[in-house]
């Protein structure tokens, strides 16, 4: 929450939206998060860009929720089996500031060297 709020800070774009794919068992509790985040902020932010409440969608009908899945997949095939084709096209899109990748996260132990890690001590 507090990545998508600094990007939406950063790109001054106004407010943007949480889609999910829609998931009965964890709804609920995504939305009673969001709310304490509006509400008290996060660790390190306070929510400001982000619209109260997230959507929930049926990622069967919703090519943007498949499209989300498609960047999760090639990122675990790239972090668990060193698969680069997919991942390649998807972390060259990842938000940046500067030459600092900032929009990608690999948390793992430290002096990892992969690609994910590599950019973000550039």
């Amino acid at each position: 929450m507090s990545r998508f709020e600094r990007y939406l800070q950063n790109r001054d774009t106004g407010y943007g939206l949480l889609i999910h794919d829609n998931n009965e068992t964890v709804a609920k509790r995504h939305t009673e998060l969001m709310k304490t985040f509006l509400r008290e902020g996060t660790l390190w932010t306070k929510i400001h860009h982000v619209i109260e409440t997230p959507m929930f969608v049926d990622s069967q009908l919703t090519n943007m929720v498949q499209l989300a899945d498609l960047c999760a997949y090639a990122l675990r095939r790239y972090l668990e089996n060193d698969e680069e084709t997919l991942f390649d096209l998807v972390f060259q899109r990842a938000d940046r500031i500067g030459t600092t990748t900032v929009g990608v996260r690999h948390f793992t132990s430290h002096g990892c060297m992969c690609k994910i890690c590599a950019a973000r001590v550039s």
